[in-house]
């Protein structure tokens, strides 16, 4: 059996991303050409890999049998290409998501250090990403260290380095919207909506901080789908709110407003990387990483 590295990197995608349209957009792909990739592999092992359903793609079982293993495949394909020419190996950081502070900030250090080469992913959890780092398919990456729901591994270290101040998040016709400022204790007669399904550990847990905190309602219930789909939750009910970054790329044309608060909570990003980890500018990066974020 010969595996094509394009169909398995494209299987890996989707299965980190579970949604066609992120994991095209990822290898900038249509998603009928990412669709025939995946049909191809599973031609070829035999096996059906994924799964479509109500609740959008899941792995079939043979699909989580092969994950672990197409993984290490492009890890060793990767190490294969980086002894050959180690110093022009570009440094493979995850960024959590588009929307968050980290990938603004690394855009923001390409701009202004030339010499910094940067594969970015975005894996949406630090447990998918410190996983990564153990299979040394990553550099470092952007994560909240804190509300983890297992141990910090061994031979992983982290450094703070930016904070990220959160703001309400409301439908244009909730009776919030046109407030100009907010004291979170003003939010105790509202729901904060973070479901529990698809949200990483942290990130969740985060939250449930801050709702503890000021004595605010919380609803973990339905699905974390994307940002698109946690707009449109907010539409269909008034009675939620959500905390999204304060400078979040939001489109005028998604009808939300974003409510500064007073105090604002924060989410407090870190970078992680391997001790063990001699790429040549992963140092530069955490030291411009550091400026910057002062």
């Amino acid at each position: 059996m010969e595996l094509d590295l394009t169909q398995v990197r494209a299987f890996v995608e989707v299965a980190e991303q579970l949604h066609f349209g992120r994991a095209a957009a990822r290898l900038f792909l249509t998603q009928q050409a990412l669709s025939k990739r995946i049909q191809r592999l599973e031609h070829t092992v035999g096996e059906p890999l994924l799964v479509r359903g109500p609740r959008g793609v899941q792995l079939s079982d043979a699909g989580q049998r092969f994950l672990p293993h197409a993984r290490a495949l492009l890890a060793a394909a990767e190490a294969a290409a980086q002894a050959a020419r180690p110093a022009s190996w570009p440094l493979r950081v995850d960024v959590w998501g588009h929307v968050q502070a980290p990938l603004r900030m690394v855009r923001r250090l390409l701009n202004e250090t030339p010499e910094l080469t940067v594969e970015l992913s975005m894996r949406r959890s630090l447990p998918a990403a410190l996983e990564a780092l153990g299979r040394g398919e990553l550099d470092a990456c952007f994560g909240r260290v804190h509300d983890l729901d297992r141990p910090w591994p061994a031979g992983l270290a982290d450094r703070p380095i930016l904070l990220e101040r959160l703001a309400v998040a409301v439908g244009a016709q909730h009776p919030l919207a046109d407030t100009s400022l907010l004291r979170p204790t003003d939010l105790r007669e509202w729901t904060l909506w973070v479901p529990a399904a698809g949200s990483a550990p942290e990130v969740l847990g985060g939250y449930r901080r801050v709702a503890d905190h000021f004595t605010i309602p919380l609803d973990t219930s339905g699905h974390n789908l994307g940002l698109e789909h946690a707009i449109d939750q907010l539409h269909r009910d008034r009675r939620r709110f959500a905390l999204f970054g304060g400078d979040w790329p939001i489109p005028a044309q998604a009808g939300i407003a974003l409510i500064p608060l007073d105090p604002a909570p924060c989410c407090l990003w870190s970078l992680v990387w391997r001790e063990d980890d001699r790429h040549p500018v992963l140092g530069l990066l955490l030291q411009r990483a550091v400026d910057t974020g002062r």
